[in-house]
């Protein structure tokens, strides 16, 4: 396990409880690929890393179990769950098709003040993107998309994009955005969005949406395989289902 500080206890203030900051201590260092898959996470090494009793850290591990970011084996050792490049695939073949229709409804609803506020977190993530902070570029990329999840107009449709993002949040976070080239790519087919919601066109926004979504899935996929055990990746598939593979 990587050598880190143990929790600055000034931070215990943000949250509810202890578990929380162990949680959310935990989450990043997994996000961001500083415990990488197929860690193994003791217990009472971390509880002695932390600074804190086992207690928090078994109910930030079993939070992490239910967001799939640890596997718990009863009588076996806790690890950071692996990559799974067959689940990164079937949430880009879902997402593709998902976002671009909230992008799509969103089109109806946006006001010009809604517009410019995309267009400043915009500005925020290019800032982000020349001067090459992957954690700032996350975080206005992340905003740039839920806003647009959240004026769809259609909350159950809102509810699955969310969910969807979050999951996927693991696999985009850490491991591709630290890629600049990644990085300047999807700044420029955001511009492609916003240009077509200043336009009102609807097919237009779709059309950008999805474009992003499919280079954006392609980009995910081929960064992922060189970070999965050789002999490990799946099949290839066929005609569009293997467009993003």
């Amino acid at each position: 396990m990587p050598t880190r500080k143990p929790l600055p206890t000034a931070l215990g203030k943000q949250y509810e409880s202890l578990s929380d900051l162990v949680y959310r201590h935990l989450r990043d260092q997994i996000l961001w690929g500083t415990l990488p898959p197929g860690s193994r996470l003791s217990l009472r090494g971390l509880a002695e890393h932390l600074g804190v009793s086992p207690m928090p850290v078994r109910d930030a591990l079993r939070r992490l179990a239910t967001e799939e970011l640890v596997d718990v084996a009863p009588r076996s050792s806790t690890r950071v769950a692996q990559i799974s490049l067959d689940t990164i695939r079937e949430m880009f073949e879902v997402r593709t098709y998902l976002e671009p229709l909230a992008g799509r409804l969103a089109a109806a609803h946006l006001t010009s003040a809604d517009l410019d506020r995309l267009q400043r977190y915009q500005k925020n993530l290019e800032k982000a993107t020349s001067q090459h902070h992957p954690e700032d570029w996350h975080r206005w990329n992340q905003e740039f998309h839920l806003f647009i999840f959240r004026k769809c107009g259609n909350q159950l449709l809102r509810r699955m994009t969310e969910s969807l993002w979050n999951r996927n949040f693991r696999h985009l976070t850490g491991r591709v955005v630290t890629q600049a080239d990644f990085r300047e790519r999807r700044a420029k087919e955001h511009r492609r969005i916003i240009r077509a919601f200043r336009r009102r066109d609807a097919n237009a926004v779709e059309a950008a949406y999805r474009q992003h979504m499919v280079e954006s899935g392609i980009a995910t996929m081929q960064f992922l395989r060189t970070l999965v055990p050789k002999g490990t990746l799946p099949r290839p598939r066929r005609a569009e289902e293997d467009s993003l593979s």
